[in-house]
């Protein structure tokens, strides 16, 4: 039987290699360098250059990668092809993971891809792990640093240590929390801890990150130093948030089942969630963070900002930055997932659920299904909404081509009446094989001429955010609600759960003169915000619940949050989040009709990824997934 020492042993020894880099060449060092520890991590600025390898294109994963990797795997996403992630989790096919190793954002690991720069949270995850233990134990050889240096650097590293056990943790669950910089003769059968366990050793990394990283790298000495620019660098404001997450998912009634058999929230590390969540909504008291201005909002993800190579706003809190521009960014990247192929995709077309266009309210704050007919018209389903609807979601008949005035111009997403074979839009499977399977495309991430007919995209860069501030805010709301209710102020802070919601809806400005075939990016907002939620949904507790829950769905959607969200609420075996739905129409909109999509495979295995059967059950400590043996 072939030896294998622990599930972490074969990724070990792909990186190895790393004990030795230079300083500016890292990348291309061998293990053959005659570099000696000393001389690498001696120096602030080369011990600095080995930690910024952590904030690379290879080993940090953005959450719409290359190649049709997504997060986006929830009951919002339908997709016309078969092979993607973002098809095979929504259908149960979980081992997809393990097979698949190209399109793959959990786990790239692909045999054509140089294995130093394999990437994926599980493949990458675990480098980095090693990386941060690599640099943690040689950090006594830091001499030449000054002792804010030493802090930065010492805060970064437990930064990515915990971040990366997350990352692996709420997909796979409990995991051996890897605090020691591994070498081939040490024991590693090492214990898989829970996934409470896990979780609390995410936050205690976190908190010693807090303790050591600035609230903002302008004010240290070296704020300038390496990339000759502080944007992007793990703050104390960033280990912060990613603690009130973790703190949120341990107190989660899918994290507290697995303790306790009851799916029901933790009301003492609920009380830890909104504490800190309290702290990072400080600092943006303090104006180290803002909810930018509505004019702004869509900055967070596609900018071409004149002067600037990366995107960056007050209101990002943690965010891999990538610069690239150009028309592979839409053809391997965000195009190929959200885009019709008629306008640049590649014919890979992961498309938003009638499902996720029901969540958004009326313009005047009403559910749809509650709605008043004169808030809400069946007929003219998009109409005076919540602006999020348009700026996050294309739908048919919006001018999507600058240049051109003709029909192909337009979004093309009706099922019959046009002049195609099938009668269906340009847009839209069947009329063609590269288009929407459920009568939306997703525009988040494409701007107003990002397209191949404009090709705009040359100027833009995008990305999609870790965390940013909207989401501590939907952090504190859910957890003070369900310690105080809607209304109750805790005795931490001063801010309510519903004050927490209104403060997003408020940044929110409704259009003036509305005109739905137009982008948003030609739309006229006036000083009018979306309303503050309505005294019929804060009545009580529960019914703040769903609220709050939906404020997050709309607010943080195409941003890697629902499938983890509905998971964590232990609600994605319900029905009616396994069924996913499409809206026929035609292409005069005489008729609107909603039919399934189809129905997701989801049973309580599916609430964790499996683990490689290579790996597992080769020692006590470790064993699968339960109903994946």
């Amino acid at each position: 039987m072939r030896q294998f020492k622990t599930i972490l042993s074969s990724i070990l020894c792909s990186v190895i290699f790393l004990t030795f880099y230079a300083c500016e060449d890292y990348l291309d060092k061998t293990p053959d360098s005659d570099l000696t520890e000393e001389q690498v991590f001696g120096n602030y600025s080369k011990f600095q250059g080995f930690v910024d390898l952590f904030y690379g294109d290879q080993r940090l994963i953005h959450y719409t990668q290359a190649l049709t990797g997504s997060l986006d795997l929830g009951d919002d996403v339908g997709c016309n092809k078969n092979f993607p992630v973002t098809y095979n989790i929504p259908h149960g096919n979980y081992w997809w993971v393990w097979q698949n190793y190209h399109q793959n954002i959990f786990n790239q690991h692909d045999e054509s891809i140089d294995k130093d720069k394999r990437s994926g949270i599980w493949t990458g995850g675990w480098y980095n792990i090693r990386r941060a233990n690599m640099g943690l134990h040689f950090y006594d050889l830091l001499i030449d640093a000054t002792d804010e240096e030493r802090k930065l650097i010492r805060g970064q590293l437990y930064f990515f240590r915990a971040w990366n056990h997350f990352e692996i943790a709420r997909s796979w669950g409990g995991l051996p929390y890897i605090d020691t910089y591994l070498k081939a003769d040490d024991d590693m059968h090492l214990p898989r801890l829970s996934y409470h366990e896990t979780l609390m050793r995410v936050i205690q990394d976190m908190d010693s990150a807090a303790a050591c990283l600035p609230a903002d790298w302008n004010e240290t000495a070296q704020g300038a130093i390496a990339l000759n620019s502080a944007v992007g660098r793990v703050t104390k404001g960033a280990a912060l948030a990613v603690a009130s997450r973790a703190y949120l998912y341990a107190a989660s009634p899918l994290a507290t089942k697995m303790r306790t058999g009851t799916a029901e929230y933790d009301h003492e590390l609920l009380e830890k969630a909104a504490k800190v969540s309290w702290e990072v909504i400080e600092l943006a008291n303090q104006g180290v963070y803002e909810l930018v201005p509505w004019s702004q909002y869509l900055e967070n993800f596609a900018s071409n900002k004149a002067g600037s190579n990366t995107i960056w706003t007050k209101e990002l809190i943690w965010s891999r930055q990538k610069s690239g521009t150009g028309p592979t960014q839409i053809d391997n990247a965000m195009g190929r997932i959200h885009n019709s192929q008629r306008f640049g995709g590649n014919g890979v077309v992961t498309s938003a659920t009638a499902n996720m266009v029901d969540l958004y309210e009326t313009a005047t704050g009403y559910d749809i299904n509650d709605a008043p007919a004169p808030d809400y018209d069946p007929l003219n389903p998009w109409a005076h909404r919540d602006p999020r609807l348009l700026t996050t979601i294309l739908v048919d008949g919006v001018k999507w081509v600058e240049k051109d005035n003709n029909a192909a111009a337009y979004i093309q997403l009706y099922s019959a009446g046009g002049t195609s074979a099938s009668g269906a839009g340009l847009d839209m499977d069947p009329g063609t094989t590269s288009g929407s399977i459920t009568g939306f495309l997703i525009r988040k991430y494409i701007p107003y001429g990002v397209n191949n007919k404009d090709q705009k995209w040359a100027q833009y860069r995008f990305q999609i955010p870790f965390i940013r501030l909207a989401e501590i805010y939907l952090n504190y709301a859910e957890a003070v609600n369900e310690l105080y209710g809607p209304k109750g102020v805790p005795p931490f802070a001063p801010l309510t759960a519903e004050d927490a919601i209104n403060t997003i809806r408020r940044r929110v400005k409704l259009p003036v003169g509305e005109d739905i075939t137009k982008p948003v990016e030609l739309f006229t907002y006036g000083n009018e915000s979306l309303p503050d939620v309505l005294p019929q949904y804060t009545a009580t507790k529960e019914l703040f619940r769903e609220r709050i829950r939906n404020e997050r769905s709309v607010e943080l959607a195409y941003e890697g949050h629902r499938w983890f969200d509905l998971r964590r609420w232990y609600v994605a075996h319900l029905p009616e989040h396994k069924i996913r739905y499409k809206l026929i129409f035609d292409k005069n909109h005489t008729y609107f009709r909603k039919e399934v999509l189809f129905e997701g495979i989801f049973e309580e295995k599916h609430y964790w990824l499996p683990f490689n059967r290579n790996d597992v059950n080769q020692y006590e400590g470790f064993k699968q997934n339960p109903g994946w043996e």
